[in-house]
């Protein structure tokens, strides 16, 4: 490649020389094929690589693009167990292992986007790996990944047997900690390897086990096979030119945005003609500096000023329009499209450029995988001893991407998911659609689902036992009701005439000394008292109070309301005056005799 860039040049340069001795040609472009641009063509590949860096440094337009191609296609990156296991229970060490390594060790998703921006900025990208033992588990596994300055490496291509051979320029820096062995430190940690070339002033010979080559597509003309067109250099003449006109734009700012004012004085019939005009000249200019200084001052002329305005009209002859015009020009060189960059995607009106974009990004992640699988872990598969020959390529952990989606096509997303509810599409494939890991759905839905029945069965086991104290205290009730009603059936029983000994139950109250007999000489009223259930007595009375003081009080109320309406109210009294702590005497009050009179008196 560097020696056609060379040629090429040489060209250029040619036929311009030849154009400017010859006073009959006034035309510098001898091809229509060349401008003044040319002339400046890059003569080696490090050139083309310096001037790539410059402008993924320093220009927006260009970092951007660069940033947006190498970040967008890397999505999550899972593996799958040998078992066909994914990330979960049941995972094997091995497993375990190659995940340690590719996501904490070597922090792989830093590794792919750095991949991207020399992919994407020199067209090519060299990543280099280094092994080492694990002390704790006695294991081979990698140690550092790392990416080669492209413009230190060489290639070495042999088209008759299509073997490569790269080799690594040592750095200046490196070189010199080797030639001065200072400081000591840093000169122990430099390999032997690269010591002995920095002596023998050679390339270091990488080995194509430890070496991964990204290249984007070129031609095949020459050596340039090898090496991946950087797609800054498909732009960098127009890169050029949109250089020129920014500077022609800077010299119209500086000279015509902000306007030149000029004072004169304008002299009249009136004005002293031996008066000096260069002296009010210098007098006005003094006050006029007093007004800059103070807005508010104000200055007084003894003649007519006036004022030329000279520029100002650099809006009219801004190159805005040129520029935009050529950056459109770069962005589709560069095969970015502009709603790309600047927003403003629609699916209607970016449909095609879309597509082209997306079959680009599909490329390059199968590159991506292609390192991730075959490189990342397969070498470490064969340091470690786990893969020997292509029959153990089935004993190898797998590596995935998710689903790139370039658009959010809701239309079609609809489409599927009304197709799995008709049981016409499966959800391992909704889900892909969806841009979600199928195998992680399904975790996710098996744990949800045993939480939800955890949570169901803690739900109906507080229901039981709530409904259980609800039968506990309802049953407590109904028997202190049936106690209650049972006593108050062996008090009327007794009111009735029959004796204590013929009423069925113990611990009965003495009432049958209380209780009138029924006879013909009973009262009139105690007949009465009889037929309602009131108990006039104190003993029953006080022996139903008894039972009741010993309920909890808010069920109390509930067995009054089985006794007839007279007799609660005599029970709620009793209660009321038992609780209160009063000592009624119910004994009957002596006979008050009338005072003697005093028979003295």
């Amino acid at each position: 490649m560097e020696k056609i860039l060379k040629e090429e040049k040489d060209k250029a340069l040619t036929m311009v020389k030849t154009a400017g001795f010859n006073s009959m040609k006034q035309d510098p472009y001898e091809s229509p094929f060349l401008n003044l641009s040319d002339t400046k063509i890059p003569e080696t590949s490090r050139e083309i690589f310096q001037w790539c860096k410059y402008y993924y440094m320093f220009d927006p337009l260009i970092s951007g693009a660069i940033n947006a191609l190498a970040n967008f296609p890397v999505t999550e990156v899972y593996l799958e167990d040998i078992d066909d296991k994914t990330a979960g229970e049941g995972d094997s060490d091995i497993f375990k292992t190659y995940e340690r390594v590719l996501f904490k060790e070597l922090n792989l998703y830093k590794i792919l986007a750095e991949i991207g921006i020399d992919f994407f900025t020199y067209g090519n990208c060299f990543i280099f790996g280094e092994m080492k033992t694990n002390p704790a588990t006695k294991e081979r596994e990698w140690k550092v990944i790392t990416r080669l300055d492209p413009s230190k490496m060489t290639i070495d291509y042999n088209p008759a047997t299509y073997e490569k051979k790269y080799k690594w320029t040592v750095p200046e820096s490196t070189a010199r900690i080797v030639r001065n062995k200072k400081p000591k430190a840093e000169y122990d940690k430099i390999p032997e390897m690269i010591k002995q070339a920095v002596k023998k002033n050679e390339a270091v010979v990488l080995s194509n086990d430890n070496i991964y080559h990204f290249s984007r597509a070129t031609d095949s003309m020459g050596d340039n096979q090898v090496w991946g067109t950087p797609i800054v250099a498909n732009v960098l003449k127009l890169l050029m030119y949109r250089n020129i006109l920014r500077q022609a734009q800077e010299a119209i700012a500086r000279e015509h945005i902000v306007p030149m004012r000029v004072y004169y004085l304008n002299p009249t019939n009136e004005f002293s003609t031996n008066a000096d005009y260069s002296t009010t000249a210098k007098d006005f200019a003094k006050e006029l500096m007093k007004s800059v200084k103070d807005p508010n001052y104000k200055v007084v002329s003894p003649v007519p000023v006036n004022m030329l305005s000279v520029g100002g009209q650099g809006r009219q002859l801004l190159l805005t329009p040129e520029i935009q015009q050529i950056q459109d020009e770069i962005l589709a060189g560069m095969g970015v499209p502009r709603e790309f960059i600047f927003g403003g995607i629609s699916y209607s009106g970016s449909s095609i450029s879309f597509k082209i974009l997306e079959n680009q990004f599909i490329t390059y992640r199968l590159h991506l995988k292609d390192f991730i699988q075959n490189f990342l872990i397969k070498g470490m598969a064969k340091a470690r001893g786990e893969w020997v020959s292509g029959d153990d390529d089935s004993k190898l952990i797998t590596a995935k991407m998710t689903d790139l989606k370039m658009q959010d096509d809701v239309q079609q997303k609809q489409l599927i998911i009304n197709l799995n509810g008709a049981g016409k599409c499966t959800n391992e494939y909704m889900w892909k659609v969806m841009g979600l890991d199928p195998d992680k759905m399904k975790d996710s839905l098996k744990k949800e689902a045993l939480e939800a029945v955890r949570l169901e069965a803690a739900v109906e086991e507080e229901r039981l036992k709530s409904q259980q104290k609800a039968l506990d205290l309802q049953l407590k009730l109904q028997m202190a009701q049936i106690e209650m009603q049972e006593k108050l059936r062996r008090y009327q029983m007794a009111l009735q005439g029959d004796t204590i000994d013929n009423i069925p139950g113990e611990d009965q109250p003495d009432i049958q000394s209380e209780a009138p007999k029924k006879s013909e000489e009973a009262p009139e009223n105690v007949q009465q008292t009889v037929e309602q259930p009131v108990m006039p007595g104190s003993g029953g009375l006080e022996g139903i109070v008894g039972q009741l003081s010993k309920i909890d009080p808010k069920y109390r109320e509930k067995v009054l309301q089985t006794f007839p309406a007279s007799f609660a109210a005599q029970v709620r009294s009793a209660l009321e005056q038992r609780e209160a702590g009063d000592n009624v005497d119910m004994r009957p009050m002596p006979e008050q005799r009338p005072p003697r009179r005093d028979s003295l008196k």
